[in-house]
């Protein structure tokens, strides 16, 4: 502050500086850019409108609009939609049966694993479920990951998609996401985020390991966008629609089961028919009315046209089920007829489920591999015990009978037998044949241990009867 600047504000306290009012305006100008339409077209330095051609002309993202709006909708329904909420939490439960499991045979790298999965902030039991649901209902999740130095411990958080400004590609392959810039607040920038991925410079220490600042995930996205789309984006209409034509048929049948008394009261004028309602109540039920014949009761009730609900209902959740992929004995379905595709699905043989957790055991272990590999460049565990590795076992979404299993495993042994004394099968095909079926009872077989433990069994038996006989 200059001596005029100083001598100014001992005569006017109140007096606000240039740098002030520069940041007032640059706030108000900011708020006013946020209130114009879109149709203003006002944007002379391209902050805040897409460029219809140029460097992002072959990426196939939403319009920045749509984008934003399928958020809000997606957090509308979640709130409001039964069925949207159905849909979800059953996914997520034929998912997440039970609890995933990530073991390492080297004792160090378990130790680092549990000490992760079960960080209360991280939580990843009770945590990656929900997010992995929100991901389904959004498209996209974003989580910070801050980084001990010292012993180079990681701690997930989460950023809403919603406040995703941009994701920036690597200009040469658009597959390979390489930052992410959040909104910023009150004029101010974005964070920038560094998506993790494996350094590729061979002169950092870092190299062939996971770096950066968070990680991006997302579904539905066409091979040429960064940005996910919700499972959900198509279906929202129709569920919507769906549950308020349910609701207005509900509200309707109100209608008609409400009724009104009309009450005749012949020569009578308006004074004495004001008197009479006030001394004639509505009678209650059961109770005893007498008038003359000059007083004539009569209960009348609203005349709306019905038709046949339950077809318009079925329809609709016909096609949303149909385009969900799930049966509709999943959702509230009734009768024999969906009795009998309740018992067909029993097995839950919907291939999607199967590659929805195919996609959340890779989110699993590239996560689990970057805790290692912060690990290592910390100096908590060396590069040999991380190349031990690990494995991330995913919870069965299709629960086998065992009962027509183990009943038909006497029947494939007779039937392996004959066919093996036939010459119809080798012995090794038969084993592992019979090994096939025992797995799916979870029992993993070795066909070719197996056939050397009987070899040898055979040769013992073999030895010892001739013993026997000399």
């Amino acid at each position: 502050m200059n001596i005029r600047e100083r001598i100014a504000k001992v005569i006017a306290p109140g007096m606000v500086t240039k740098e002030a009012v520069q940041e007032l305006v640059k706030d108000e100008v900011a708020r006013m850019k946020v209130a114009l339409p879109i149709t203003a077209n006002y944007d002379p330095k391209n902050e805040g409108y897409r460029r219809l051609m140029g460097e992002n002309q072959h990426r196939r993202d939403l319009y920045a609009l749509t984008q934003d709006r399928m958020f809000e909708v997606a957090y509308f329904m979640w709130d409001n939609s039964a069925m949207t909420r159905g849909l979800a939490t059953m996914d997520k439960a034929f998912l997440f049966a039970e609890p995933i499991t990530v073991t390492a045979d080297d004792e160090d790298v378990q130790e680092i694993i549990t000490d992760f999965w079960e960080d209360p902030e991280n939580n990843m039991d009770i945590e990656l479920p929900d997010q992995m649901m929100w991901l389904s209902l959004l498209g996209e999740q974003v989580w910070p990951a801050s980084v001990n130095a010292r012993n180079g411990h990681v701690r997930l958080g989460y950023y809403d998609p919603a406040q995703v400004k941009e994701v920036y590609v690597n200009p040469r392959n658009i597959k390979q996401v390489q930052m992410v810039e959040m909104l910023g607040r009150s004029g101010h920038s974005g964070e920038k985020l560094t998506v993790i991925r494996r350094e590729t410079d061979p002169r950092k220490k870092e190299y062939e390991k996971l770096v950066g600042n968070c990680f991006y995930f997302t579904v539905n996205r066409p091979p040429n966008s960064p940005r996910g789309r919700s499972d959900f984006l198509t279906l929202f209409d129709w569920i919507d629609g769906l549950e308020r034509y349910s609701f207005n048929h509900l509200e309707r049948a109100e209608f008609m089961l409400n009724y009104i008394w009309d009450v005749l009261l012949e020569g009578m004028d308006e004074q004495q028919i004001r008197e009479w309602l006030r001394n004639n109540q509505a009678p209650e039920p059961g109770s005893v009315r007498a008038h003359n014949e000059r007083v004539t009761w009569q209960a009348v009730a609203p005349d709306i046209k019905s038709h046949d609900v339950s077809k318009g209902y079925e329809m609709g959740k016909s096609f949303i089920m149909g385009a969900a992929r799930r049966p509709e004995s999943w959702f509230g379905g009734g009768g024999k007829a969906y009795q009998t595709e309740a018992e067909q699905f029993g097995q839950v043989p919907i291939k999607d489920l199967d590659q929805r957790q195919l996609y959340i055991k890779h989110i699993v272990k590239h996560v689990v591999q970057f805790v290692l590999d912060q690990a290592v460049i910390a100096g908590r565990l060396s590069e040999e015990k991380a190349e031990t590795g690990f494995s991330v076992n995913m919870p069965e979404i299709s629960k086998k009978d065992l009962g027509k299993v183990t009943n038909a495993v006497p029947q494939l042994a007779t039937a392996l037998s004959i066919a093996e004394d036939r010459w119809w099968v080798t012995r090794e095909d038969a084993v592992k044949i019979f090994g096939m079926v025992m797995g799916q009872l979870g029992v993993e077989v070795d066909a070719e241990a197996a056939l050397k433990e009987a070899e040898k069994k055979r040769e013992d038996e073999g030895e010892e009867g001739t013993e026997d006989y000399m």
